[in-house]
């Protein structure tokens, strides 16, 4: 009676973790193509022919590709030399500076496109005014291209130096003692190894440049180049029906644009097992700069400071700045702190409502991942890693795809149980639960591949339950993974934008949402947006460093 009483606890909570995200991270997208195929009351997909054929849309296509492509391409150019170099060569400070490259990797991109147009504005750039005539144009394409390449490099440099420290390096030593020179080895052992790496990480660039907006939305708009993403934020701001199965329907679209990468990714990945030997093996011995080791170390000290430095620099002085770009003694000021943290009435709000909201989903979503976590890595269920792909495909879609699901999903009766959630904090705190659950569920599961089996069977022999055991065993060897999971869902919530702009409304404000008022059109003087970014800087910094710690180095940057 007992163990049966266990197991029913144990089959009823693995069943209503895995019933939350079927009817979370499911439900809404299905129910999001079924309300648009069937707005006139009748099956009819042609709601889609006549977004394709609107005129804006094809421009938004062409530039959404042309962009995405270039930012691919720059990223692969960028990233690959960089982890080679670091990797397998002699560079100075090789270990601190792959965390240096990676740090921009934990920041959201709307930050440096605030931060870069401080700094490259055509009228008030300070680069702009430090060389006395407009050099280079932020509102460009250029620049657009620049600044997401600037932070998406990250993807195929964090993926590339982990494929390199994996790989068996036995290949490379014979090459180097058979005489084949540095540039040989690496054509003909190293990067036919490291390819999968390469492809998976390029998609996983193309894939998140699809879906940016905060950089299309903050770059692109003032100059008038719309990608696919703002198109859709243009078409739900109409405000009519029409106006949001527009936007409903270019979302769809754009929903199996990410589903086909997000699947060619997958298929990647899968190869990768076959293609690289991996192991224990000595780390190689790496080839001597020689008297390029301080020019090396220059150009990537330099890159890093054009990317991370740079930004962070403009930003503080855009953020103690009277006037934007003006560089006097007596132009800085704390003026605009006071302002923003203790004059606006909207500040207050937007830090409550994006700790509560963001505290709220890290800890149902770590809360959550225990269990499905357990289903799968120690269960044998059938089926169990459909769970995995349900909870990582919100993630891989847009966030104006996953908002606009939402909204059509809880703007009345869900599901004929809850009530209208529309323009609630409870929404959005279920939009930052959906989006960002595949990070604790991840998290989870490595923390429960490290823990041996035996344990549970000793705790079960001793005549403990499955809760006892939950709570005795798993949970207490689980806490650094559970502590690291809350942090890495807590942390990219806390500053969301893309997803709260369409969820918002009159006293939703949050921390994402204000800095893209301030930013586009409520701060005449400038710098507020800057103030709040600074924070979300300082925040992600010291949040990284925390899970460094907790995690002993397995997770952060």
């Amino acid at each position: 009676m007992r163990l049966r009483s266990a197991l029913s606890i144990r089959s009823l909570l693995l069943f209503f973790a895995a019933a939350l995200i079927f009817i979370l991270c499911v439900i809404p997208f299905a129910s999001l193509i079924y309300r648009v195929v069937s707005a006139d009351g009748d099956f009819s997909i042609a709601v889609f022919g006549d977004v394709i054929a609107a005129p804006a849309v094809r421009l938004a296509v062409v530039n959404t590709l042309k962009v995405c492509i270039s930012i691919t391409a720059l990223s692969l150019i960028v990233a690959v030399p960089l982890a080679w170099l670091i990797t397998r060569w002699d560079l100075p400070f090789a270990s601190r500076a792959r965390s240096w490259l990676s740090l921009p990797f934990a920041i959201p991109p709307y930050v440096g496109a605030i931060a870069w147009i401080y700094l490259a504005n055509p009228s008030t750039g300070l680069f702009n005014n430090v060389l006395g005539a407009p050099i280079f144009n932020i509102y460009s394409v250029t620049g657009l291209i620049f600044v997401e390449t600037s932070f998406l490099y990250t993807f195929v440099f964090l993926g590339v130096t982990s494929a390199l420290d994996r790989m068996d390096s036995s290949f490379e030593e014979a090459a180097r003692l058979s005489g084949a020179s540095p540039w040989r080895v690496f054509r003909d052992i190293t990067l036919p190894i490291i390819r999968p790496s390469l492809m998976s990480g390029g998609l996983l660039v193309f894939l998140a440049a699809v879906a940016s907006f905060g950089v299309p939305a903050l770059i692109g708009g003032p100059a008038r180049i719309y990608l696919l993403t703002t198109q859709i934020y243009n078409f739900q701001r109409i405000g009519s029906m029409s106006g949001f199965l527009k936007a409903a329907a270019l979302a769809i679209l754009l929903m199996f644009v990410a589903l086909f990468l997000l699947i060619a990714s997958q298929i990647v990945i899968s190869s990768k097992k076959m293609q690289t030997v991996s192991g224990k093996t000595a780390r190689p011995s790496t080839f001597s700069l020689e008297k390029w080791k301080w020019p090396a170390f220059a150009v990537v000290a330099f890159f890093w400071c054009v990317v991370f430095v740079a930004p962070v620099t403009g930003i503080l002085l855009s953020s103690l700045s009277r006037t934007q770009g003006d560089l006097a003694l007596a132009n800085f000021t704390l003026a605009n702190w006071t302002r923003i943290l203790f004059e606006t009435d909207e500040t207050v709000r937007a830090f409550r409502n994006s700790l509560l909201t963001a505290a709220g989903a890290a800890t149902l979503a770590s809360v959550v991942a225990i269990f499905v976590s357990y289903i799968s890595v120690k269960t044998r269920l059938k089926g169990r890693a459909v769970f995995d792909l349900f909870s990582s495909l919100p993630y891989a879609i847009p966030g104006t795809v996953v908002a606009l699901a939402l909204i059509m999903s809880f703007s009345s009766s869900f599901l004929g149980v809850l009530p209208s959630l529309y323009n609630t904090l409870t929404l959005i705190l279920i939009a930052y639960f959906v989006k960002y659950l595949s990070f604790s569920i991840k998290t989870m599961s490595d923390g429960y591949r490290q823990i041996d089996d035996v344990l549970a069977e000793a705790a079960h022999m001793s005549g403990a339950n499955w809760s006892q055991t939950l709570v005795t065993i798993w949970i207490p060897l689980l806490m650094p993974a559970l502590i690291a999971s809350w942090f890495l869902v807590f942390m990219p919530a806390l500053s969301e934008m893309t997803m709260t702009l369409l969820l918002t409304g009159p006293g939703l404000e949050t921390i994402g949402t204000l800095t893209f008022q301030l930013q586009e059109y409520a701060d005449a003087s400038g710098g507020g947006a800057s103030v709040l970014a600074l924070i979300v800087i300082a925040t992600v910094i010291l949040i990284n460093v925390i899970v460094k710690r907790v995690s002993r180095g397995k997770y952060g940057l």
